[in-house]
């Protein structure tokens, strides 16, 4: 985190002459997020509440239910304390924003666009990089205000890999914006891209590291999500992270395929299941319906509501998922985990966990069940003397 709030910084107090120039803005300079995904709000969130204490203003613009849930507050994410926040409602406009895939390339009209941008004048603006609707907040409020604009990037997969995201759409944020911030120079591609990016870590990396020390909470938290005895006994547990998305129903089909086999596997006495649904868009229903279909709502536990994804995989020994980004953060925070992906849907050998040859990306159920055999062998660890390879600062 204190990498990418130097990065901030640097930009909120430098700004560019012609912002200055139109604004005639001085003092306390201000930064406006523009967020719609999960992924991108949670790993800007801590950097976010730290700017006003480093002598920036920040201001956050939701535009997904994800993002609005996050930074207010709301419904998985009740109880932290709230981000500075403007709504589309707010600044005068009335929009019905569609998340997941098929929002990617939703945009506002123009007159929509006019009554935003004669609303805000921040001096940088930060979006992320999965929906076109940023693209054009970014490009405008830079156009309008001379303001700076980056655009970060969350994924912890090489650039323009993603499958649920159109490489064009990318390709236009690399083309349009000052910087783009990227967690490793490994996930920008080699050629055809320019060289406007500039490697800023990925704070969620540190964040999971830290909860990994916090033993007490998740001797709790598995408790809760296994039951005492699961707890007492020491029987080891499965998260799957939930999705959404091309391939995504099937890959969940055979994993819970893979855990009716798991479940009675002699070698593998006591093993738990548990899915942490991805928070957001009811995306939770599917797995409910899935699970009940597959006819494991007995096997597998759902996370409660209440409960972060990312405290029910350290509660847990292994994470399994279609390609999360979660996958990665495990492996940081000391968990193995396994990419499942029989449709290939989500190219996860340019993910970055893949890349540097820690996280087995399978298609098969026999292939899943024999990765969940090998971590078995190897106590549930990772080799951490393999994460240097990552290059995440």
């Amino acid at each position: 985190m204190l990498h990418l709030l130097a990065v901030l910084l640097c930009l909120a107090f430098h700004g560019s002459v012609a912002y200055l120039r139109r604004t005639r803005r001085g003092g306390r300079p201000s930064v406006l997020f523009v967020l719609h995904d999960a992924g991108e709000t949670f790993a800007l969130n801590e950097t976010i509440r730290a700017l006003p204490a480093a002598g920036v203003d920040a201001l956050v613009l939701p535009l997904g239910q994800p993002a609005t849930d996050a930074v207010l507050c709301a419904g998985h994410f009740a109880g932290c304390e709230p981000l500075p926040v403007v709504t589309l409602a707010d600044l005068g406009v009335e929009a019905s924003i569609v998340d997941g895939t098929a929002g990617r390339g939703q945009l506002l009209s123009d007159a929509q666009v006019a009554t935003i941008v004669s609303k805000l004048d921040q001096r940088a603006v930060v979006t992320g990089m999965n929906y076109a609707m940023q693209l054009q907040l970014g490009q405008a409020l830079r156009a309008a205000t001379g303001s700076k604009f980056a655009a970060f990037y969350d994924s912890l997969r090489l650039l323009g890999s993603d499958s649920d995201i159109s490489m064009a759409l990318q390709r236009n944020f690399t083309s349009s914006t000052d910087e783009v911030w990227i967690a490793s120079a490994q996930l920008w591609p080699s050629a055809g891209w320019g060289n406007n990016f500039r490697v800023v870590g990925q704070p969620t990396l540190q964040e999971w590291q830290a909860m990994g020390q916090r033993v007490d909470e998740l001797r709790a938290a598995r408790a809760r999500l296994y039951g005492d005895e699961a707890l007492a006994s020491g029987a080891p547990a499965m998260c799957w992270f939930g999705g959404y998305g091309p391939g995504y129903e099937q890959a969940l089909r055979r994993w819970c395929a893979a855990v009716k086999t798991l479940s009675s596997s002699p070698d593998l006495p006591g093993l738990r299941f548990s899915l942490a649904s991805h928070p957001g868009h009811n995306y939770g229903d599917l797995d409910v319906r899935v699970l009940k279909e597959e006819g494991v709502e007995d096997l597998v536990v759902l996370a409660p509501s209440d409960m972060k994804g990312l405290v029910a995989a350290l509660a847990s020994n292994l994470t399994a998922s279609q390609g999360s980004t979660g996958g990665v953060q495990s492996i940081f925070a000391g968990k193995p985990a396994i990419f499942f992906d029989p449709a290939d849907s989500f190219r996860n050998e340019d993910n970055l966990g893949v890349l540097i040859g820690m996280i087995p990306d399978v298609d098969t159920e026999e292939q899943l069940i024999s990765s969940v055999r090998q971590a078995a062998v190897a106590s549930w660890s990772v080799d951490a003397s393999k994460l240097a390879a990552a290059g995440v600062p």
